[in-house]
């Protein structure tokens, strides 16, 4: 829970960049001789996963440091930007071998912080590390439950594929008996998405072979299938095709009504045609063979029909489903982006802005921009905010007028590139509090300076007209 996160404060030292987190007392109650064995475990190994830790007494308390040198939080990183496939992947895959790896110290996950100020990701790799916390208890199953719910709110809707894979999970983890290491089986198959070609049927069929090769047993696949809980966003399926999903039965069908047919045909051609003699036995047996083909041939094309209409009850209540989840989340997202941009936006003007929705939730054609109304700028607004520097020797400026604003020298992460080698990823985020511009270094290897001086990382810093700043090489003057 919330109330039992620890007090979390920053601090660097030389180059290296710490998260201290300083609630417990574990150390001066226990004694060093008496650790408990978890905490031993934690500190005297560098477990692959984990933020490295290392405890220090400061005052007479127990604190520990987690080195988050070049790391971003998790929701710093989606405040601006929505997950891929890929990126989504790489965040559940970590998540599932940190805990294979727990299993091997003889450590649980009562102790992980499951909450995205408390992951860090490598940028570039998506790779997480997640905090242990020796004086934190904590539910598992309910904290993954819970950021699983987070990520569906920042995926990127028009990535199929990762949209897929979240509302897989999603599923899986509503069962309150969920197995951790299942996730990984279905995520190491591979996810297609569905071509414009195929057809409602056909992406069930594929996912149905997909999930049987994937998990064991199969009532529990049946419980997360997302072959039968998402669909193709497209126009409604025909009966032709979904007919196809019973082809079996009527195979089946088939067959029987030909077997009955040649059964026929030879005791007609026995009888009436004197073709061959049959003795009473053998016409006996013919006739009993036919009759029980036919009455087979009856149940096959009974299920055949009745496989017919449950495809369609299905394709009816998957739609219904999917259209309020999807719906939800979409409103959830695009509301709060309208809401971003214009102040005077609210929810009820969401209803002019779903109209230009194309029937596949995924795409807006159009923005209806009379949904709001014209926003008066203040004083303050008509002031020019901008940096005026220099990188590698050419003259630049970067523009303040649309924050918060990220600079670093990755590109998909940072709103502005500094093409400087002693730039981190993401080194420094420009925020705006209360008509202040304001900076905040973002776990810098080198460091944002001030005014000659280093300010402390994760701690948003006013600007002053004439204030001098450097990222790494490069230097710039607030105007």
């Amino acid at each position: 829970m919330r109330e039992d996160l620890p007090q979390v404060s920053y601090e660097r030292s030389m180059n290296h960049n710490y998260m201290v987190l300083g609630k417990c007392d574990f150390f001066n109650t226990a004694g060093s001789s008496g650790r408990d064995y978890r905490v031993r475990m934690l500190l005297e190994n560098n477990i692959q996963g984990l933020l490295p830790v290392t405890h220090r007494q400061v005052n007479g308390e127990s604190k520990y440091y987690y080195e988050i040198n070049s790391l971003q939080s998790l929701d710093r990183l989606i405040e601006k930007s929505t997950l891929g496939y890929s990126q989504l992947r790489a965040l559940f895959f970590g998540f599932i071998n940190l805990f294979d790896r727990l299993e091997e110290y003889l450590l649980g996950g009562e102790q992980i912080i499951i909450e995205p100020e408390f992951i860090y990701v490598n940028v570039e790799s998506m790779e997480p590390y997640f905090v242990c916390y020796p004086d934190y208890t904590g539910d598992v199953r309910a904290s993954l439950m819970e950021f699983t719910d987070m990520l569906l709110t920042h995926i990127e809707h028009t990535d199929e594929q990762a949209v897929m894979l979240g509302y897989q999970v999603y599923r899986y983890t509503r069962n309150p008996n969920y197995v951790l290491s299942e996730i990984r089986k279905f995520m190491e198959c591979p996810v297609e998405p569905a071509s414009e070609k195929d057809s409602y049927c056909d992406t069930v069929r594929r996912d149905e072979k997909l999930s049987e090769a994937c998990f064991a047993p199969k009532d529990v696949m049946e419980e997360v299938s997302y072959g039968q809980n998402y669909r193709e966003y497209d126009d409604e399926p025909d009966d032709g095709h979904c007919r196809k999903s019973g082809k079996k039965q009527l195979i089946g069908g088939i067959f029987c009504i030909l077997t009955a047919a040649c059964a026929g045909a030879v005791i007609f051609c026995a009888r009436t045609l004197k073709v061959f003699p049959l003795s009473g036995d053998n016409e006996l047996y013919l006739f009993g063979a036919a009759v029980m083909a036919l009455v087979a041939a009856a149940l096959f094309f009974v299920c055949y029909i009745k496989s017919v209409k449950q495809d369609k009850e299905i394709a009816g209540l998957n739609e219904g489903e999917e259209d309020e989840i999807y719906g939800e989340l979409m409103k959830r997202d695009f509301v709060n982006d309208l809401t971003k941009e214009a102040p005077h936006c609210n929810e009820s003007n969401y209803n002019n802005y779903n109209s230009n929705y194309k029937s596949d939730g995924y795409k807006v054609n159009t923005y209806a921009e009379s949904a709001c109304e014209t926003v008066c700028l203040r004083e303050a607004a008509a002031e020019e905010r901008v940096l005026f520097g220099s990188i590698n020797g050419r003259e630049v400026s970067i523009p303040l007028d649309n924050l918060p604003l990220t600079v670093g020298k990755l590109g998909g992460v940072s709103d502005y590139i500094i093409n400087d080698a002693a730039v981190s990823k993401m080194h420094a985020r420009f925020e705006e509090h209360d008509g202040k511009v304001y900076v905040c270094d973002l776990n810098s290897t080198n460091g944002t300076v001030r005014n000659g001086e280093v300010i402390k990382i994760n701690t948003p810093v006013a600007l002053e007209s004439g204030d001098k700043l450097r990222f790494g090489r490069s230097c710039f003057t607030y105007l």
